[in-house]
């Protein structure tokens, strides 16, 4: 029988520990990564994850004013995709008239 293979998980605190330890930068990405035994891939994808949300929390309001006017345009999308989906029916229910 095949062995199921176990994953460690780390937490949140300890993802942020090991990334800012290499971004620190008094010992290598490599270095940090060996230590706790992961692959640099999955640090550097927590690096950019860390950076993205810092991102995020720190974008100003005209940067967040833009996610604003998606909203608005999602739901100004979705009234005419409503007006379409009415406009159809009422041509099906003509043309089952036709027959």
């Amino acid at each position: 029988m095949a062995e199921q293979r176990k994953y460690r998980t780390f937490s949140a605190q300890q993802k942020i520990e090991i990334v800012l330890a290499g971004v620190r930068g008094d010992r290598s990405i490599k270095e940090v990564c060996r230590d706790h035994e992961i692959a640099e891939t999955l640090y550097y994808s927590w690096r950019d994850k860390l950076l993205e949300g810092g991102r995020a929390a720190l974008a100003g309001k005209e940067e967040r004013g833009g996610e604003k006017e998606l909203k608005r345009r999602v739901r100004e999308l979705e009234r005419a995709l409503g007006r379409k989906t009415y406009e159809l029916e009422i041509a099906v229910e003509a043309l089952r008239g036709w027959e």
